[in-house]
């Protein structure tokens, strides 16, 4: 019973963050926190915060809190471990280890690639129908943006730099790593494999990363990287990086396993959800009816009646795969009149949702007790 108290302690914990974590009826969010945690685990979860922190902190909040006996080298490795399990973040500061919490997603589920359990992703798969998925969607600021594929781009428009992914990565001074697509590989584990492609290594990554750290991602060259995005465009596949101008991932995502697309196309106007600055049109005066940009689309949005075609513009997300494929070009990318700039890093991009979440009057409070790195 006490242990029962201590992982509904931690899901309340963690429903104060930017991406939050409800709880439900069925209790699967407990679950998974068993899955994840060992009761001491969660105690020491519970004394983390989203800004990094050095081990005595934790270790001194933990004693004073649970009045239990641990030595702070005890403390310094099972944070490692846990580090290492995939449930928390590390840092460095000078060579010293800084530990926080991490979000389910992105964070604690994705961290779990290349070492998924079929149990696993049936529980995320309920909790995301159940509350994850309202939840990961609930704000005006999504984690991801879409980029669209620079083949779609009519040559008189002018592609801003953060809609450039290509461009983004021809300049960007950060060390850049590969990993396993956690979504194809977590439904291919249930017996769903990913009718796209059977490349699942397609997960981009910029910088210092918890995945290289842990030996789940390869480091690779621009050349290497820019041959994924083309890959992508080969395979139909949607281009989701980072909401910021200086993201640390870009999602190679397709509409079969991918989770915030296959969660998105439930709704019945899922384009809100998504940061585009792009829309599709078709032309009927040029349009061959073949039929391609439907198979194309992740989205369900191009709908055909007696092989006229029309975008749906509630469920068109602008990644332009629909173009990239038309050859009498009937299909073509349009720039929206309203253009959305995104945040200029992860950091403002959080402190945006929470603010959004909390309210401004709160989110000065939650600021000054991030910065002292105290929990929310």
């Amino acid at each position: 019973m006490i242990d029962d108290q201590i992982y509904r302690q931690l899901q309340i914990q963690l429903d104060k963050y930017p991406i939050g974590y409800p709880a439900t009826k069925s209790g699967v969010e407990i679950d998974i926190l068993k899955y994840f945690f060992t009761p001491l685990q969660a105690r020491i979860a519970l004394c983390l915060t989203l800004r990094s922190i050095p081990v005595s902190p934790i270790h001194k909040r933990f004693r004073k809190r649970f009045h239990r006996e641990l030595s702070k080298d005890d403390m310094g490795e099972l944070l490692e471990e846990m580090f290492r399990k995939g449930v928390i973040r590390r840092s460095e500061n000078n060579g010293a280890p800084r530990y926080g919490i991490a979000m389910l997603a992105i964070g604690m589920f994705e961290y779990h690639v290349d070492d998924l359990t079929s149990e696993l992703v049936e529980m995320i798969h309920k909790y995301f129908d159940e509350a994850f998925g309202a939840e990961f969607f609930r704000s005006s600021l999504p984690q991801l943006r879409t980029s669209p594929h620079l083949k779609a781009i009519v040559p008189e428009y002018i592609v801003d730099t953060y809609d450039n992914m290509r461009h983004f990565i021809t300049n960007t001074r950060e060390t850049i790593h590969v990993a396993n697509c956690v979504c194809k590989q977590g439904e291919a584990i249930i017996g769903k494999p990913c009718r796209q492609t059977d490349n699942i290594e397609v997960c981009l990554l910029f910088g210092s990363t918890s995945y290289g750290a842990r030996n789940r991602a390869k480091k690779i060259s621009k050349k290497e990287c820019l041959q994924i995005l083309d890959l992508a465009e080969e395979k139909g596949m949607v281009l989701q990086p980072g909401n910021s101008r200086r993201p640390s991932c870009i999602c190679i995502c397709c509409g079969c396993c991918c989770g915030v697309l296959t969660t998105a196309k439930k709704q019945p106007r899922p384009a809100r959800f998504f940061a585009s600055n792009y829309y599709a049109r078709i032309d009927m005066a040029l349009c061959r009816g073949c039929g391609i940009c439907v198979q194309r689309c992740p989205m369900n949005a191009i709908i055909s009646d007696d092989k006229n075609f029309r975008v749906d513009l509630d469920r068109c997300i602008g990644c332009g795969l629909c173009v990239t494929r038309c050859k009498p070009q009937a299909a073509s990318l349009i720039k929206k009149d309203k253009i959305t700039v995104p945040p200029l890093n992860t950091e403002i991009l959080y402190l945006s949702i929470l603010m959004e979440k909390a309210g401004r009057k709160k989110m000065i409070v939650n600021m000054l007790r991030l910065l002292l790195g105290k929990p929310l």
